[in-house]
Order: C-alpha cells, then sequence, then structure tokens
C-alpha cells in the first residue's frame, strides 16, 4: 500500500502553469455561462417583454437539441485520435467563437418583434450558443479530469481554475443584478454584456492555446463506436445515481442564479448600487471558502460532502421564503451561492472517479462520453425549472409591464424561487444515498488503476528498450 502511494505522489502531480491556463480557460467559459443564466430570462421577460409562458417554452423546445447533441459531441471528442493540435484543447478553440456567436445574438433582439419573431429569433440563438457551449464544456471538463488519477489533486485542479477564474466571473456574476435592475438604456444594456463576451472569448483563446494537455489514455486502443458507448455508460450504478443527483442541482444551480434578479427587484425591492452590497461580501467570502471546501472534501470525502452541501442549501431557500429584511435575505443567498460554488468544484472530480472505475472494465478513457451523456440529462433540468417557475408567477400575476408588483405575485417569486429549488434538492438526496464510489472503495478503485498505468508504461518501455537493442 505505501507503495502504491508513493507512485501516486510521483505520477498524478499537475504543474502550476498547466492549472493556470487551464482556470484561464474556465474563466472565458463561464463569463459566458453566468451571464446567460443569471441575465436570460430576466432580460427577455422583464426588459423586452416577452410572455414568460412563451419563454418556458422555448426552453424546453431548445432542450431537445440537448438530447441530440451531447452525446455525439462526447463520442467525438473520445474518439479523435492525440495529434499536435492536441485532442481535447483542438475542441476548445474550435468551439470558443461559435460559444461566443451564440451569446452576442441573445442581446440584439428587439422589444419589438412579435410573439413569433421572439420564439424564431431565441430558439436559433440557443441552439447556435449551445452548440459552442457543449464542445466547450465537455472538453475542458475531460481535461481537468484526464490530467490525473488522484481525487485531491482533481479537486486541486478545480478549486485553483476557480480562484483564477474568481475576479472576472464574479464580475460577470454581479453584472446581471446591477444591470437589469437599474433603468438603464437598451443599447446600454446591450453593449455591458456584449463587452463582457468580448474579454471571455479572449480568456477562452489565450488559455487554450497556451493549455499542454495531457491524457491517461493507452495509445493504439480503438474507442468504442457510438452505441456500445452509450449502452456501458448508462450500465453503470456510479454514474446513474451521480447524473440524478447533477440533475437536481444543474436545476436549482440556474434557478437561483436566473430569479434573484426578479426577487432583489420586485420581492426586496432593491435595485441599482444596493445589489452590489448584498453581492460583494458573498464574493469576497468565496476566495477563503474555495481552500476550505478542498479541506472538507479531502476530509469526509465526496459522497459526504454533497450530503453536507444539500442540508446548507436547503437551509439557505428557506431563509429566502421567509426572508424579510435585507440581510437575512443576503446570508440565506449567500448560503445557497457558497454551497452551489462547492458543490460544481466536486463535479469533474466526481466524473473522474466514475472514469476510473470504468477503465478498469472497458480498459478505454472515456471522459468525452460520461460527460456528454451527463449534458445530455442534466442540461434539460434548466429549461424543466424555467418552465415551473414561468408557470408558477404566471399563475400568481406576475406582470413584467408593472414596476411593483402585486402580494400575490411576489409570493410566486418567493415560491418559484425557494419551494421549488427545494423539492429538487429533497429529490437529489434519493440517488446520492446509493451513489457507490467512497470510502474504501474508491481507495481500492485509485490502487488498481495506479498498479494498471505503471504496468502499461513498465511493458511499453520494455519494448522500446528492446527495439533499439535490436537496431545496435
Amino acid at each position: 500500500m505505501n507503495n502504491t502511494k508513493e507512485i501516486v505522489s510521483k505520477n498524478t502531480q499537475v504543474s502550476s502553469r498547466q492549472q493556470t491556463y487551464i482556470g484561464i480557460t474556465k474563466a472565458g467559459g463561464d463569463i459566458l455561462g453566468v451571464m446567460f443564466n443569471g441575465a436570460l430570462l430576466t432580460f427577455y421577460v422583464d426588459i423586452l417583454h416577452m410572455d414568460p409562458e412563451l419563454f418556458g417554452i422555448v426552453m424546453i423546445i431548445f432542450a431537445i437539441w440537448n438530447a441530440i447533441n451531447d452525446p455525439i459531441f462526447g463520442f467525438m471528442s473520445d474518439k479523435k485520435s492525440m495529434d499536435n493540435r492536441g485532442k481535447r484543447s483542438f475542441f476548445i478553440r474550435f468551439s470558443s467563437p461559435i460559444f461566443f456567436i451564440g451569446f452576442l445574438m441573445f442581446w440584439l433582439a428587439s422589444p419589438s418583434m412579435s410573439k413569433a419573431a421572439f420564439f424564431v429569433f431565441l430558439l436559433i440563438a440557443l441552439f447556435i450558443f449551445d452548440t459552442g457551449l457543449t464542445i466547450f464544456g465537455l472538453n475542458l471538463s475531460a481535461i481537468q479530469v484526464s490530467q490525473t488519477t488522484d481525487t485531491k489533486e482533481r479537486t486541486k485542479i478545480a478549486i485553483i481554475a476557480s480562484v483564477i477564474s474568481f475576479l472576472p466571473v464574479g464580475i460577470a456574476a454581479i453584472l446581471p443584478n446591477i444591470v437589469l435592475t437599474s433603468n438603464i438604456a437598451l443599447i446600454y444594456i446591450r453593449l455591458i454584456f456584449i463587452g463582457m463576451g468580448i474579454i471571455s472569448v479572449v480568456f477562452m483563446l489565450v488559455g487554450s492555446f497556451k493549455l499542454k494537455e495531457l491524457s491517461l489514455e493507452k495509445e493504439g486502443i480503438e474507442p468504442l463506436s457510438i452505441w456500445p458507448a452509450i449502452k456501458e455508460t448508462l450500465k453503470m450504478r456510479s454514474f446513474l445515481t451521480f447524473v440524478l443527483v447533477n440533475f437536481m442541482f444543474t436545476a436549482v444551480s440556474f434557478n437561483i442564479v436566473a430569479v434573484m434578479p426578479l426577487y432583489f427587484k420586485y420581492v426586496s425591492q432593491i435595485g441599482d448600487w444596493t445589489v452590489l452590497w448584498v453581492s460583494l461580501p458573498i464574493g469576497l467570502l468565496q476566495v477563503p471558502l474555495y481552500f476550505l471546501y478542498g479541506k472538507i472534501q479531502n476530509k469526509i470525502g465526496i459522497k459526504y460532502s454533497v450530503f453536507l452541501i444539500t442540508g446548507i442549501m436547503l437551509v439557505g431557500f428557506i431563509g429566502l421564503f421567509f426572508s424579510r429584511d435585507i440581510y437575512s435575505t443576503t446570508l440565506c443567498y449567500g448560503l445557497c451561492l457558497w454551497m452551489t460554488t462547492f458543490y460544481f468544484i466536486i463535479v469533474n472530480p466526481m466524473v473522474g472517479d466514475i472514469a476510473d472505475e470504468d477503465e478498469l472494465k472497458t480498459g478505454r478513457r472515456r471522459e468525452g462520453m460520461f460527460f456528454g451523456i451527463n449534458a445530455l440529462i442534466t442540461k434539460p433540468a434548466s429549461s424543466l425549472i424555467v418552465l415551473f417557475f414561468t408557470l408558477i408567477i404566471s399563475y400568481f400575476g406576475y406582470n413584467s409591464e408593472l414596476d411593483v408588483q402585486t402580494l400575490e405575485a411576489q409570493f410566486g417569486l418567493r415560491l418559484g424561487l425557494s419551494i421549488l429549488s427545494i423539492a429538487f434538492l429533497v429529490a437529489a438526496l434519493i440517488p446520492l444515498i446509493f451513489y457507490p464510489l467512497y470510502g474504501e472503495k474508491i481507495a481500492q478503485i485509485k490502487n488498481k488503476l495506479v498498479l494498471k498505468h505503471n504496468n502499461e508504461q513498465k511493458l511499453l518501455s520494455d519494448i522500446k528498450t528492446q527495439k533499439e537493442e535490436e537496431l545496435c
């Protein structure tokens, strides 16, 4: 056992430079992602006055495209062989401009559009945006996982990348709450979001071109064809339980980010720069918490970390439902955001553990397929919770034309933000109980995998030495 630990410590370290470039690339993608999550619903429903139910229907139809593209792009990522252009990094560079173009389109819609024009325009923009997002996101996640087999090192990569991306992504996260609750002209709203989009694509391209890609996969191994790859993925208990948990957390994380601008504006009745003073302490406390997350995960493991996260988020959402002052709102909002961040830091290490277990069964590295199927199942979660939310606020009489909502509409906003999120979190606890990769089982998987990789390296070294001797 001690020998195995020595091997792990020598062969699973990832350089600081590598982690830095991963962080820069991640920052670019996350800028677009958090502004999409935090601004799109409010921009279209409250600023452009698109019908809320129509917006929800668009999101559901859009989810069908996710069901088609995610496993396909994941399979393509796994299938591509490593060359001088890279493997995952090649797809990141290719998808970044597509990602940006789709994001750019969101802010070009006009309030004078008809219902049909709104519907078609938003759907096209979403299709383009998600194509870039899917290719970019699953390949960046796969790169983070494929650097090492050590769960602690994978968590460290995620934490360092998050710290590097903290400032630009933090600004991008706060902007929707400030811009969309202020009386800013539409042209300036557009310019602010487009400007942030330009910054993001620069981050993505600079980071990905500097990134030196590593891979755990063995050379010469043919990937599974797409249907056997999907079948093997869906047979794994560890993956199925993980993806059900992730579905619920994806929905909840989207809900809190997308709905808070409306909550601040109509329930807390604050806007402009007051929102900044609410968000600033939450953001400042996030930095030291990143390192606390790593210590907690190392101490209690991934599975029990998710139990802890769920419990604290339940407290936060209950508080948001009953909150009647800005101080309790800030605290409860902070609890939900901090725990959401903690959860998404450990998502990639969870998928890495699943890919490690799978390699012992199939002999292949299939991170792309795992992230692809995960996206297929979880991305519709955002559309589903948006549909539920828009139905709830419509039922309680929300009217985007009003500067002050009725008490019934405010109750609908509380219900749609808090109770809806609580229902999804409680549902996440059921599959989490059955998630198998923790404790002694995951330790055994890691030990077997390290020995397997070292035996393969020794075999390749022996073959190379033999060929050199024959030439001599």
